[in-house]
This record gives C-alpha cells, structure tokens and sequence, in this order.
C-alpha cells in the first residue's frame, strides 16, 4: 500500500477521497440533495491532503459546517463527514507540525459542527450536547496527536539515519587516514633514511650513493602510484564498487618490504614459519601493516645500524607477530611514543577488529611490538 501510495500518489489520494464520500454518504442516513454538495467537497478536500493540508481541512471543515448549518434550518438531517476531517487532522499532525494550534482550533470547531449536527430540532438538552461534542472532539484530537506522533517518529528516525552516515564518514575518513599514514609515512621514513646515507658515502662510496640514491628514485614513484590510487577513490567515493578503498598488500609482498628497509639501513633478521599464504586476507593485510609500521618507527627512532628481528609464526588457532629492535640510540633518549601516536592506534585497531591483542612498549634494549591474532574468535 505504501509502495502504491509513493509510485502513484494522484491516484491514491482520488481513490482515497472516493471511498471516503462513499463511507460518508453511507452514513449520512437520509441525506437530502442539499447537504450532498457540502459533503462532496468536505471529502473532495481529502485528494489534497499531502499537498495543502491545512488549507485542506480549512475548506472541509468550512463545508461541512455550513452544511450542517443549512440543513438544520431547513429540517433536513445533516450530513456525517467527521471521517474526512479525521483523515485531514492526521495528515495535519504528519506534515505541518508547526501548524498544530490552529489545527487544534480547528478541531474544535469540527466538534461545535457536531454538536450543531447533533440536534434535528430546537436546542438540545446539555447533557445531549455534551453527548454529541465529547466522542467527536476526541476522535479529532486522537487523529490529530496520531498524526505527530508518527511525524515524530519518522523525524527520529531521520536523526538515526543522518547520524549513522555521519558516523561512517567519520569511520571512513579514519580508514582513509590510518592507509595514508600506513602507505606514505612508511615511504617517507625510507626515503629519508636512504638519503641521509647516500649523503654520508657520497665522497667516499660514489656507487653506494648512486645505489641509494636509485632507491629512493624507486620508491617514490611507488608512492607516488599509491598517493594518486587513493585520491582517484576519494574522487569517486559515490560508487564504491569502482576500486577497493586502497591498495591492500598480502605476506608474499612481506619480503619486498622487509628488503627495502634493509637497504634503508636496518639490519633485519626475518623469521617466518606456518603457513603464512593460508591466513584469511584480512588476516594478512593487518600483519603485514604491523611489520610496516613497526619498521618505520624503528627507522625514525632506532638510528642507523638497528637490528630488528621480525617473527611471524602461524599454527591452527592463531598467528602470532614480534617485532624488537635492539637500538643504537639509548632507549632513554628514545621517546615515550612513537610518532604522534596515529601508528600505534592503527595498530591496535587492526588487531582489535580481529579479536586479537597487541602489545607496544619500550624494552630495555628499544622497542618491542607484539601481536596474537586468532584465526577465529577472540585471544583466550
């Protein structure tokens, strides 16, 4: 019914204000041709119910009234159109919330008409007139509080619906943030490493300056690639099927990372054992950030000639992630958080969503990062 009332809503409301003037027709026993007129066009204002609805229920409301009226004087009997000024106040309260008092005014004087309608002859004992005023009067009201209380609630739910979009651009603005810093930040800090050692050997080792300087070359066009990759996303950010939100790396692509961190200046001892290819990709795409970020703080921190040793061991339950680097700078002049913290709480963020628990923290040595992720469920 709604779907028809949406997809054809001129012929619903002519169907609708026909089979109101035939239930009010039926009701009003005896009716005589001249208060047929004003009761047609009390049900014919209910075909504008959702264009003008309190210009709407004015008119019937006027029409009936006067209807009623003119067949009083005359003797004839009234006609019933409350069903189509119930119907009006409804859609009142549904789409003109601001106008409630005047439609309540309006109510009230539907009740008067009733009361008007309520005598055949002369004026009606109190007791009759309270009898005919009270049912009407709270039916009107009924329909009317009807009728904002669904519009209240159709408001509410509107407020549900913008504040989940608001909070999923706000997840998708952290998603995209916590790529860019996981696909630039660890760029940069290899770019930076890489050329602070080409400058160091320029005079005295030309071809491991030339070598460095080539790295760098390499890895910023792969930056580059990346950075243009997700800005074409944000651009088309209105059809999410075009391209997945970034790109999204696997372990095989664990050896090509942990190598250009080696040629950055990091001595890495890498340890690998289980079935790596046989994790979930989500699985891998989350170790595989953990062993980025962690090598890029070690490469922002640790200092030149840091060894770094990188474990990754995957059983039947679960895989599990250490990364400790034994540090050429002092751990005491190292600081208390890596970086402005955003790596660390993309970390544990990525662990968390798997149900898995991340520890981060100094060690007397440097820095120790270490991950259990299960394959399913939660960690203990």
């Amino acid at each position: 019914m709604q779907a028809f009332d949406a997809s054809h809503p001129l012929p619903w409301d002519i169907g609708l204000a026909l089979l109101v003037a035939l239930a009010c027709t039926s009701a009003s026993a005896d009716l005589w041709p001249v208060g047929a007129p004003f009761l047609l066009i009390a049900c014919g204002a209910v075909a504008f119910r959702r264009r003008v609805p309190l210009l709407a229920l004015v008119t019937a409301t006027i029409a009936l009234s006067t209807g009623i009226m003119v067949c009083g004087l005359l003797g004839e009997t009234p006609p019933w159109g409350h069903l189509a000024i119930w119907i009006l106040l409804f859609h009142v309260g549904l789409r003109q919330g601001r106008a409630l008092v005047p439609a309540a005014t309006l109510a009230g004087a539907v009740a008067l008409a009733a009361f008007a309608g309520a005598a055949e002859s002369g004026v009606p004992a109190l007791d009759e007139r309270g009898a005919a005023l009270l049912p009407v009067a709270a039916m009107s009201a009924a329909a009317l509080l009807a009728g904002s209380q669904l519009r209240g609630a159709r408001e509410a739910e509107q407020r549900h619906r913008d504040e989940a979009t608001r909070a999923a651009v706000a997840a998708e603005r952290s998603r995209i943030s916590r790529e860019m810093h996981d696909l630039i930040g660890h760029d940069l800090s290899v770019i930076a490493s890489l050329a602070a050692g080409g400058g160091n050997v320029v005079r005295s080792s030309p071809e491991d300056a030339e070598r460095a300087f080539a790295a760098i070359g390499e890895v910023s066009r792969t930056s580059v690639g990346q950075l243009r990759h997700v800005l074409r996303l944000l651009r088309a950010a209105d059809d999410e099927s075009l391209l997945p939100l970034a790109p999204q790396p696997d372990l095989s692509q664990l050896g090509a990372l942990i190598d250009a961190v080696r040629g950055a200046g990091l001595r890495i001892d890498d340890e690998r054992h289980g079935d790596l290819q046989g994790l979930p990709p989500g699985h891998q795409l989350a170790v595989y950030r953990l062993v980025q970020e962690a090598l890029t703080n070690t490469l922002r921190h640790g200092g030149e000639g840091t060894a770094v040793t990188v474990r990754i061991v995957v059983d039947a339950r679960a895989v599990a992630v250490l990364i400790a680097d034994r540090g050429a700078v002092p751990q005491t002049d190292r600081p208390a958080v890596l970086g402005d913290g955003h790596g660390i709480i993309g970390m544990r963020e990525r662990v968390d969503a798997l149900g898995g628990a991340l520890e981060a923290g100094p060690t007397a040595a440097g820095w120790l990062v270490r991950a259990v992720i299960p394959r399913e469920g939660r960690v203990g």
